[in-house]
C-alpha cells in the first residue's frame, strides 16, 4: 500500500490480456484486462495512445503482458506493462482475429469483476494460441470455448443422461438449450422446448469438453459433417442461457461467409 495526500493507493502486479481498448480524449487509453487474481479490471492507460509511448504496444488489443497498476478507490491506472505475447500473427489473419473478437467480447461481457478466476483467462490464451497457430479447425475451437466457458459462467448443462429416465445411451438425444438437458427418444414427447437432436458423435465431443481435465479439453476431433452441428448447438445453447447477442458474432460469420465465396470462385 502507498498513501498518497489524498487517498490510499493500492499496487497490484499481475498478468492480464487486453480484450478490449477504447480512446479517451487525444493521447489515453481505457483497457479492459482479463487477469487471473481479479477478474475483469477497467484500467486507464495514460499517454498510451502516443507513438513515442513505452505502453503503446502493451496496451494494444489482444496483448498479454505483466501489467502493474494502481488503485486510488475505484479507479485503476497502468503505470507500467512487460509483454509476455502480443499474439502478433493474429493481426494477419481476419478470420481467426473475427473469432479472438468474438472470445474477447464473450469474456467482456461475462466475467465478474474483482473476482478471483483463473480459468477464464486460461481458457482464452489457449484459444488464442490454437487459433493463431491453427492447430485445430476454427469451428472447433469455437465450439469448445463456448460450452466450457458457459459451465466455467455458471450455465453447466447436465449431459450425463435423459434427465427424465436418466438412460446415457439413446440412438440420438434431444437437448434442450433452455433447460440445459438431454431427452431421450422415448422421453422427449411432451418435454423439451427450443433445442436439436444429437448424434452420438456430437453429444461424445460435448462430454468431453464439459467433462474432461483442462488440459485435454481441446484433444479430439470431430467429422466434418457432425462439426457444424457441435458448433451450432454450443453457440446456441451459450446465447439463450446468457440471453444475450454478440456483434462480433456476426462479424465472424460474415468473414467465414465472404471467405467461403473467394473460395468457390
Amino acid at each position: 500500500l502507498e498513501t498518497g495526500k489524498t487517498a490510499l493507493k493500492t499496487k497490484i502486479v499481475t498478468p492480464g490480456l487486453v480484450i478490449r481498448e477504447t480512446p479517451v480524449g487525444e493521447n489515453d487509453k481505457l483497457l479492459a484486462i482479463l487477469t487471473a487474481e481479479n477478474g475483469l479490471i477497467r484500467a486507464f492507460a495514460d499517454g498510451a495512445r502516443r507513438i513515442k509511448s513505452k505502453n503503446a504496444a502493451a496496451t494494444s488489443l489482444l496483448s498479454y503482458c505483466t501489467f502493474t497498476l494502481y488503485k486510488a478507490k475505484d479507479t485503476y491506472k497502468v503505470t507500467d506493462a512487460v509483454v509476455i505475447d502480443l499474439f502478433f500473427e493474429l493481426r494477419y489473419d481476419l478470420e481467426g482475429l473475427a473469432l479472438a473478437q468474438y472470445f474477447c467480447e464473450l469474456a467482456l461481457r461475462q466475467v465478474p469483476e474483482g473476482q478471483h478466476n483463473a480459468v477464464f483467462l486460461r481458457l482464452l490464451l489457449n484459444a488464442l494460441f490454437l487459433v493463431m497457430h491453427h492447430k485445430r479447425p476454427f469451428e472447433l475451437i469455437k465450439a469448445v470455448y463456448e460450452l466450457r466457458f458457459a459451465a466455467e459462467a455458471g450455465y453447466m448443462p447436465d449431459l450425463l443422461g435423459c434427465s427424465v429416465c436418466q438412460k446415457e445411451q439413446d440412438g440420438r438425444f434431444y437437448f434442450d438449450y433452455k433447460e440445459g438437458c438431454l431427452f431421450c427418444s422415448g422421453c422427449r414427447r411432451g418435454n423439451g422446448g427450443f433445442g436439436a437432436y444429437l448424434n452420438n458423435t456430437v453429444l461424445c465431443a460435448m462430454r468431453h469438453i464439459l467433462y474432461a481435465p483442462f488440459q485435454k479439453i481441446f484433444s479430439f476431433t470431430v467429422p466434418p459433417a457432425d462439426l457444424n452441428l457441435l458448433s451450432d448447438c454450443c453457440e446456441k445453447y451459450l446465447s439463450t442461457q446468457t440471453e444475450s447477442h454478440y456483434k462480433t458474432l456476426e462479424f465472424y460469420r460474415s468473414v467465414c461467409m465472404k471467405q467461403e465465396n473467394n473460395d468457390d470462385k
